[in-house]
């Protein structure tokens, strides 16, 4: 399995992109950044968009992607016409009704016709399985002031977990004990500590909070664990506040980061 960090980010300034991560060229875990991070064939290699909520940062270049592969096939290429969206239901019914609405964005889930659609909204259920591009996926509910689930990704006796935007928690961390063959978490943490509130109202982690998170893992320090979702602003800060909890094979993701497993 092949992870490709796109953008790792919370906040967008220049040089700073939004959640989105690749794997194995043709699956997205979020797209918050895929159109800028990558060439239009790059693009059009994409299948499938696994989405954990509905907040912009997260779906962004859903709409961009959806207009660069439907202008593509226009131009006479029928390869992967399509683009799963792989959602909870109350995520899918948010991008019905506000997102690819007619008025913020165009209905790709009828561009061309509702037939072959640019994009194909399917709704999932927390904790059952679902396998695209060999790849065997499983949505895991988290603590987010909106509907959101985390991923356990398996593919050749491998398991990695994504937990997308969360606060305290719970089920992940049992979900992450049970797996054989644990190779790395992708874990939330937007502010410094000197943030906590904001943090727990918004349903994020500061390192303080990913320390105790990390107290409900039994592999810490031996799986690796890549932090994410940082804001930009406040980076230094918190880039001196993870360095300060000494946890081995801890640290915040960049740009330039993939995972071979």
């Amino acid at each position: 399995m092949r992870i490709k960090v796109l953008g790792c980010y919370g906040g967008q300034l220049l040089g700073f992109r939004l959640t989105s991560f690749l794997v194995n060229d043709t699956i997205l875990l979020d797209a918050g950044s895929p159109t800028e991070a990558m060439s239009l064939e790059e693009q059009h290699n994409i299948r499938h968009i696994c989405l954990s909520h509905t907040h912009l940062d997260h779906i962004k270049d859903i709409a961009f992607l959806a207009d660069n592969r439907s202008l593509k096939c226009m131009n006479g290429n029928s390869d992967n016409p399509t683009i799963t969206i792989h959602s909870l239901a109350a995520n899918n019914e948010t991008l019905r009704r506000h997102f690819l609405n007619g008025e913020v964005w165009p209905d790709f889930t009828a561009i061309p016709n509702r037939t072959n659609p640019t994009l194909k909204l399917i709704d999932l259920q927390a904790e059952t399985a679902f396998e695209i591009d060999d790849v065997r996926i499983t949505p895991i509910a988290v603590n987010h002031p909106v509907p959101c689930t985390g991923f356990l990704l398996e593919q050749n006796g491998m398991q990695v977990i994504y937990t997308a935007d969360t606060g305290n928690t719970d089920r992940i961390w049992e979900i992450a004990n049970a797996q054989p063959n644990l190779k790395a978490i992708i874990l939330d943490c937007s502010f410094p500590n000197a943030m906590q509130h904001l943090a727990d109202i918004s349903g994020h982690l500061t390192p303080n909070g990913v320390m105790k998170e990390l107290q409900k893992f039994n592999a810490v320090g031996k799986v690796p664990v890549y932090l994410y979702h940082m804001k930009p602003e406040t980076l230094n800060i918190m880039t001196a506040e993870v360095e300060e909890l000494n946890v081995p094979h801890l640290r915040m993701l960049t740009q330039v980061d993939e995972l071979l497993l």
